[in-house]
């Protein structure tokens, strides 16, 4: 077992290691598109087929409206009651997946409002964006604070090399925090306050968007924290970002396939009782040797923006425990393809290099204007070092993929171990969220249904997944109110 040290960051070298993700960002490298002919790059129109409706169809009931916009449900050891549900702008709620009617005011377990950057309109990324507990009433946190020059990140932004941009000056635009809380009591469940919340790690983030920031513990009992690549576009910097200047923290090659910070990747870490402030599975891919640079937390790597992930109830078994676990990830695409991957230790998903199982090409920008003009261009062969989705569908369809929950509740038989997940607006910030389910077998690939006869009215946020593993939807209705509802038969 490694301890992680804050701020610095000793790193232990031995020699061994697994070599699944330097092989792999080796041959994305090579595998950049820049060394592609003009005739392979043409664009790819319409990469996938439609979504089908599906044969299987599902209800929703609102259970809560006293949220602003929720992002995640959540459960405690010994609260077979509650679902504990993430609100953006700064509350973990308790909702008692029994008795709460909508009007119901939720009791407020913690409030981190006074120490978040954003968000401060309804398509800011920011805020409040994960929990999770231990299994000894510990609860763990991300937020996005502001950043600190006086204070070092635990991870701060990778060297931008030279470029066609001047980039004197630029800070990072806040700091994603993760935070341990000790509980005060359990009957109800109450926390420290949050001036005695202990932070584990610190990571500088350059843009706004692409957070992240769900976190879970797996059936290994390790915790772990999904990063985008910084936000902006393209994963690149010079581009005219949304703020209308120009995008850095990106490196030479882009976060995703940077093995040298958390920025678009997934981290495992050990949060055990007495390790200071965690530590690193002796299991992790780099545990004890990094010959690239790479961090010892890292567990997989190549993502754009994995904004919700979850494991399969299935695996919460004796024969898991100390085993690294497989995620079930929803990673946002850019312009054309959004994924479902089934993510293992060491695995690479491909982003910057790939958008889904697509050659991605990033080069064709505006330097003028904030809009990408990227685009996929082919189908990658097997056996070139990146992770195929199991599941993707494309901007017919969708905007940005939710990340869901294999089904293993008993009320509806006709989607047992199928997994449930969505898109967040059929097309951009319309609020028409989407419901979708794939076969729950992690090999794939996988068709995709919808389950429902049309989009949502809703914009889609998030899922949660209650103690007899029911799900729920959460979604923020523009102008109104964020509600959790009930998917049922």
């Amino acid at each position: 077992m490694q301890h992680r040290s804050v701020p610095g960051r000793s790193r232990v070298r031995m020699r061994t290691a697994m070599t699944t993700f330097a092989l792999a960002t080796a041959t994305a490298l090579a595998m950049m598109p820049a060394g592609a002919s003009d005739r392979d790059r043409d664009p790819i129109g319409d990469p996938l087929p439609d979504v089908e409706t599906g044969r299987v169809q599902v209800g929703l009931k609102t259970i809560s409206n006293d949220f602003v916009a929720p992002l995640a449900g959540v459960t405690a050891t010994g609260q077979p009651d509650f679902m504990y549900v993430v609100d953006q702008v700064g509350q973990l709620k308790e909702l008692n997946v029994r008795t709460t009617r909508p009007g119901d005011v939720l009791r407020t377990v913690i409030d981190v409002s006074s120490v978040l950057v954003g968000p401060l309109t309804p398509t800011d990324e920011r805020g409040f964006l994960g929990a999770a507990f231990a299994d000894d009433g510990r609860l763990f946190t991300y937020t996005s604070e502001a950043f600190d020059p006086s204070t070092p990140a635990t991870f701060p932004l990778p060297e931008d090399p030279p470029g066609p941009c001047d980039l004197t000056g630029v800070v990072p635009d806040h700091r994603s925090v993760v935070r341990e809380w000790e509980p005060t009591s359990t009957s109800p469940l109450t926390y420290e306050p949050l001036e005695s919340s202990r932070i584990l790690m610190t990571v500088d983030q350059p843009q706004t968007n692409h957070n992240a920031g769900d976190m879970h513990f797996g059936p290994d009992g390790m915790l772990y924290i999904a990063f985008g690549d910084g936000g902006g576009a393209d994963d690149q910097n010079c581009q005219e970002n949304f703020d209308g200047n120009p995008m850095f923290g990106h490196g030479a090659t882009g976060n995703g396939q940077n093995p040298s910070n958390p920025l678009g990747d997934i981290l495992r870490i050990d949060v055990a009782a007495g390790l200071v402030p965690y530590g690193i599975p002796a299991d992790n891919p780099f545990a004890t040797s990094q010959p690239n640079g790479e961090i010892p937390e890292l567990f997989a790597m190549g993502f754009r923006n994995p904004f919700r992930f979850s494991f399969d109830a299935a695996d919460y078994t004796a024969a898991n425990v100390g085993t690294p676990s497989q995620a079930w990830v929803g990673d946002v695409g850019q312009n054309d393809v959004e994924e479902v991957d089934i993510v293992t230790a060491g695995g690479n998903y491909g982003w910057r290099v790939r958008e889904g199982s697509f050659l991605f090409d990033p080069d064709e920008f505006d330097l003028k204007g904030s809009k990408s003009d990227a685009f996929v261009f082919a189908r990658t062969r097997s056996g070139q070092g990146f992770t195929d989705p199991i599941a993707q569908y494309d901007h017919d369809d969708g905007t940005a993929v939710i990340g869901g929950y294999v089904y293993r509740g008993a009320s509806m038989p006709a989607l047992q171990g199928q997994y449930i997940f969505g898109d967040t607006s059929r097309r951009l910030n319309n609020a028409h969220g989407r419901l979708f389910a794939t076969s729950g077998i992690k090999t794939g690939p996988h068709k995709i249904v919808e389950l429902r006869d049309g989009p949502l009215d809703f914009q889609l946020l998030g899922f949660g997944q209650d103690n007899s593993k029911e799900l729920y939807a959460l979604v923020f209705e523009p102008g109104a109110t964020g509600l959790v509802m009930r998917i049922t038969d």
